[in-house]
């Protein structure tokens, strides 16, 4: 009986504790410490001297216009002036929650030889809810031979409605 009892307690405490492990990992804050709001320069070796400018832009998130119940921002990867190899660009969407950061949507772009290549990420919301939305943008390539990478993000400082007719 007592080791049945045991037994019984071990499953009960292993089962209480995952579930608390699951809970607290669902409420973390997902998204990344990233020093540039908007756009970030590419910050290639000192010896390469790209023309032009180079780096990654993050539009606001904001309710679509095309796409009802739609949250879009728009992230590139440029260099205005060159072509880069590899020219990849990755936005990662968010919402705000009482924790932080909620990763909803990421979405890629490339590897393609451009100047530019932008992506859109369209995430999926609620008709009528609020929320401060965040968007990471990742890009990377190589320019003039040599491997160059930023990121930037674009956040709403107050929170927007997600709406049917945006």
């Amino acid at each position: 009986m007592t080791t049945r009892l045991a037994a019984i307690f071990t499953v009960t405490v292993m089962v209480l504790t995952g579930t608390a492990n699951a809970a607290q990992a669902a409420e973390q804050d997902e998204s990344a410490p990233i020093a540039a709001r908007g756009d970030a320069s590419y910050r290639p070796e000192p010896s390469l001297m790209a023309s032009g400018s180079c780096g990654v832009r993050v539009d606001l998130p904001h309710p679509s216009y095309t796409t009802a119940n739609q949250i879009h921002t728009r992230v590139e990867s440029f260099c205005q002036g060159s072509t880069i190899v590899n020219n990849t660009i990755t936005g990662k969407s968010y919402r705000s929650r009482w924790y932080g950061w909620e990763h909803m949507k990421t979405k890629t772009t490339g590897p393609k030889t451009a100047w530019r290549v932008r992506v859109t990420v369209d995430v999926n919301c609620d008709n009528g809810s609020w929320h401060r939305w965040r968007t990471e943008g990742y890009g990377s390539g190589i320019l003039d031979g040599q491997p160059v990478s930023a990121a930037a993000y674009e956040e709403n400082d107050d929170e927007i409605q997600c709406g049917a007719n945006n």
